[in-house]
């Protein structure tokens, strides 16, 4: 027992030492473990960092390669497209004689021969397409020329006839005016001085061929600078929806983004809306009348409309396209610059068409708005041309953006001039209006003075009847010396004896009055005498009163008598200062001249009447037969608008002919480019074959040698 004791508390002490032995190794083994893991930890944590920088960096290079793979891509179809142009001459002569050669010749002097055609080839195709280039360039060119020569011309004769159709208006409407005071004449001369007047008139109407410009028809020259703007704004946004279908993206080698399909739907809705502005004004200037009550409503609503559909649908798609611009890889800083500027000018065109509409509207505040406006588009032309420079060198640049970046530049240029004399057209209708107003101005405080004046010569008047005693000599004298200035007054407006008969009535019947009025005041006197008669006796109260109403009615009596008098002198007074007036104004030297009676002076009033009437129908004669000639004249120039109207239209149509030439030119020389593609595209493939051949000849022949180097 003892020495198994022994001997197992022995192996027990080896066990011991052996676990402490090993546990130290292994807490040292574990220290340096630790310390391991710790700076692979940080290895780790440092790889994990550069990992994800890398990543970074890699996504960054794929974008890059992605969007140059793609434009590549692009590049390649382009060249794909024109390599569709090229001669057939060529091809004729070259290639009989290819055969021959490649048969011939080793394959070292077959690759230079078809690298000298390849060559010989690209520089042909390239002459091609710079001339077809520039054919387009010419074709477009005539084509717009074309075209704004056509809208001059048509506004031109459209002037002409509407200046011609006024002309014959005016001439209708002064020869009815001519016509009617002969008629009024002939039928009822009722009222002299009226008829007077009229002829007068129409004698002023006569001596004015040619009237000013009036507020009218510098409204129909507003309605047609308007009708200038409003299409120029139509092309504009037509060249806008055109040129986001191919900038940056390309409709015809690429499916368009959302918001671009968007963009352009919504530039094609804002062309038409002004499409529908211009056939509003074109209906205003066909018909050659402007109400505006009637015409500022339907173009505030259009106007409104199109600037609520800018500011709400147009903005955002606005600023998207820009970034997308400015995201390109080919954009400069420059450039970018001025896409944020257009981006800007844009945004600030969709106020300015609120505020035109706002104060359109409300008739105030129009000039300004139309100010800002042209200073809106001449600064938007300067930034487009500005930004036009650099996109045009971009080597990514086609024919077609070339085109439509010409076109959009001429639209906006057009746009800025319209504008422009918009604005000074409507400056001078408002001009027109002011004028119009301080003449209305003025005739209504010369109306009012007028109308103070009779009030108070009226009012004198009525106190000097109020003042008025038939009893006094001196007032009897007064009123002969107003009577005698009545009289001169009516002399001086070559009044008739029967309007100095109707004055003598007034006068009786005034008399009349001023004798009631006298009565009635005696009565009123004798009803106060009466009051402190009653006191007294009867007898004396009855004989006085008899008395009094005796003087009173032989007063009548008498009163009477002296109208009667005073009406033949006022006669008598108008007849012998005519006869004064005459012999003074009569060259005759001798003073004793037999005095006419007033039959006869009455004769020669008719007869100088009639021989002033008949003075006045010659001279409306005169002028019949003057605008006789002028509808002559006027009838020759129509002629001769038609005649230039032929020959416009003859121009028009070799100009159409032309077009279709160059057409047809360009559609021969695409075929040509077609044929010669298809034969360039036979001899590569061809080239490709044999090339394969000769590497499967290359590849046999050295595995047969390494076949025998083995052996």
């Amino acid at each position: 027992m003892s020495v198994s004791s022994v001997s197992l508390s022995s192996d027990a002490n080896v066990r011991y030492q052996r676990l402490a032995a090993e546990y130290t190794k292994l807490r040292a083994q574990a220290k340096v473990l630790r310390e391991g893991v710790l700076e692979e930890r940080g290895r780790g944590d440092k790889l994990t960092e550069d990992l994800k920088s890398k990543e970074a960096v890699i996504r960054r290079l794929q974008a890059e390669n992605e969007s140059l793979t793609f434009r590549n891509e692009q590049l390649v179809r382009r060249v794909e497209n024109f390599q569709f142009d090229a001669p057939p001459t060529t091809l004729q002569t070259t290639t009989p004689r290819k055969p021959a050669t490649t048969k011939q010749a080793p394959p070292t002097s077959q690759s230079h021969v078809d690298a000298a055609r390849i060559e010989l080839l690209e520089q042909e195709l390239k002459q091609k397409l710079e001339q077809n280039e520039r054919l387009v360039s010419e074709l477009a060119e005539n084509e717009r020329q074309h075209a704004v020569e056509m809208a001059e011309m048509s506004e031109k004769l459209a002037k002409e006839m509407r200046k011609l159709e006024d002309e014959v208006k005016r001439m209708r409407i002064r020869t009815k005016m001519i016509q009617n005071p002969k008629e009024d004449v002939e039928g009822s001369p009722e009222d002299v001085d009226d008829m007077r007047k009229s002829e007068d008139v129409v004698v002023e109407d006569i001596g004015s061929p040619e009237p000013p410009e009036s507020q009218e028809e510098a409204r129909i020259m507003v309605a047609e600078a308007a009708r200038g703007t409003f299409s120029g704004f139509t092309n504009v946004f037509t060249l806008l929806q055109q040129r986001c279908e191919i900038y940056p993206f390309d409709i015809k080698l690429e499916r368009l983004p959302n918001h671009v399909e968007k963009l352009s739907s919504e530039y094609a809705q804002t062309a038409r809306l002004f499409s529908a502005l211009v056939e509003i004004v074109d209906s205003i200037i066909q018909n050659s009348e402007f109400n505006p009550t009637e015409h500022i409503p339907e173009v505030v609503s259009k106007c409104r409309l199109i600037s609520k559909h800018c500011s709400q649908m147009l903005a955002e798609l606005v600023k998207q396209m820009t970034s997308e611009e400015n995201r390109v890889t080919w954009c400069t800083t420059p450039l970018a610059r001025l896409n944020n500027e257009w981006e800007e000018l844009i945004l600030r065109m969709f106020g300015i068409f609120e505020d035109v509409t706002e104060h359109l509207s409300s008739s105030e505040g129009l000039l300004e708005s139309l100010d800002a406006l042209d200073a809106f588009t001449s600064e938007l032309l300067d930034v487009f041309k500005k930004r036009w420079i650099f996109e045009a060198r971009l080597p990514t640049t086609t024919r077609r953006m070339r085109c439509v970046g010409s076109a959009l530049e001429e639209a906006l240029q057009m746009t800025s001039v319209e504008t422009s004399k918009l604005t000074a057209r409507a400056r001078k209708v408002k001009g027109m209006e002011e004028e119009e107003e301080c003449r209305r101005r003025q005739h209504l405080e010369d109306a009012k003075g007028r109308e103070e004046e009779e009030k108070r010569v009226y009012i004198e008047s009525e106190d000097v009847k109020e003042s008025l005693n038939p009893f006094d000599e001196e007032d009897d004298e007064d009123f002969k010396d107003a009577s005698d200035e009545i009289q001169k007054t009516s002399e001086h407006l070559d009044v008739p004896t029967s309007a100095e008969s109707k004055i003598a009535e007034s006068r009786k019947t005034s008399s009349v009055s001023s004798e009631s009025k006298i009565q009635k005041t005696s009565t009123s006197k004798l009803s106060e005498f009466r009051i402190p008669l009653t006191s007294e006796s009867k007898l004396a109260e009855f004989s006085d009163s008899a008395h009094l109403e005796s003087e009173l009615r032989l007063l009548q009596i008498r009163n009477d008598e002296l109208q009667k008098e005073r009406d033949k002198m006022f006669v008598d007074i108008s007849l012998t200062k005519r006869k004064l007036e005459k012999l003074q104004n009569s060259e005759i030297p001798e003073k004793s001249i037999i005095q006419p009676s007033d039959i006869d002076q009455v004769w020669e009033i008719g007869m100088e009447r009639r021989d002033e009437w008949i003075q006045r129908v010659k001279k409306a004669e005169k002028a019949l037969r003057f605008y006789e000639i002028e509808f002559d004249l006027l009838l020759r120039h129509e002629v001769s608008s038609e005649e230039h109207l032929r020959e416009v239209l003859t121009e028009m149509e070799s100009i159409v002919n032309r077009n279709a030439r160059l057409e047809d030119e360009l559609e021969s020389v695409r075929r040509s480019y077609e044929t010669q593609l298809g034969d360039l595209s036979e001899h590569l493939a061809t080239l490709v074959k044999e090339r394969e051949q000769e590497k499967e000849s290359n590849k046999s022949r050295g595995s047969l040698k390494s076949f025998f180097n083995k052996s």
